[in-house]
């Protein structure tokens, strides 16, 4: 469950500084979702150590929105909000989910018209779920990785993401192409925070290295305004 803290919103922390004490001034990011956020989550933890930034991770690798029947995750978040909040919550989910759907006896094929209508539901489900926060709501989108064919299911997905998080108000953050260069292929390497390269992703082609972590953070945490 989210840990309760001194709550104040990401966007009055500027102007509520002169006003509270130095121990008071910190900000509580909740990072849910799978083994990917998970990444996320460790990376923002190394990059923050020992700064007012507080990180709470509500991750369960192998999970998803399309197996609610092996975890429930609306109804995860759901207890947790009931527990404590946070200033802000960031939401990776969807790098088991390109898999079919069963849904009242229909297996519902990857990507498949069908399979889109009703991953698309569940998407706008467990946002509705998350805005019952009152913390700043962002989802982050999948990275590149190096399957072609899940790649491509990624981006598909994406897709989907952006357009639901418009909808219900919530802030999308594209990390296609933030670990190589827009103009070049997938590659397990790049440059770390201290300008060396590095490999950046583990050898499933899909999670990230302690470096490629901080460089995960380093980004959303820009994108969220609190580096």
């Amino acid at each position: 469950m989210f840990i309760p803290r001194l709550i104040i919103s990401a966007a009055l922390a500027l102007v509520l500084t002169q006003a509270l004490p130095a121990q008071a001034r910190s900000i509580t990011v909740a990072v849910v979702g799978d083994s990917l956020a998970n990444d996320l989550a460790n990376g923002m933890e190394d990059i923050f150590a020992g700064k007012p930034v507080n990180v709470f991770k509500q991750t369960r690798f192998a999970t998803g929105l399309v197996r609610d029947d092996y975890y429930d995750w609306n109804g995860t978040v759901r207890n947790a909000l009931k527990h404590g909040d946070a200033n802000v919550l960031v939401v990776v989910m969807g790098g088991n989910d390109h898999q079919p759907i069963r849904i009242k006896g229909r297996r519902l094929d990857p990507l498949s018209k069908a399979w889109r209508a009703e991953y698309a539901r569940r998407v706008a489900h467990f946002m509705k779920t998350v805005k019952q926060s009152r913390a700043k709501l962002y989802w982050v989108g999948l990275p590149d990785v190096r399957s072609e064919k899940l790649a491509n299911g990624y981006r598909a997905m994406n897709a989907i993401y952006k357009r639901e998080a418009k909808k219900h108000g919530i802030a999308y953050i594209d990390i296609w192409n933030k670990f190589h260069p827009q103009d070049s292929a997938y590659s397990s390497f790049g440059k770390s925070l201290e300008g060396v390269k590095r490999k950046i992703r583990m050898d499933d082609g899909m999670h990230f290295t302690e470096p490629g972590r901080k460089l995960f953070a380093n980004y959303v945490a820009r994108a969220i305004g609190i580096r």
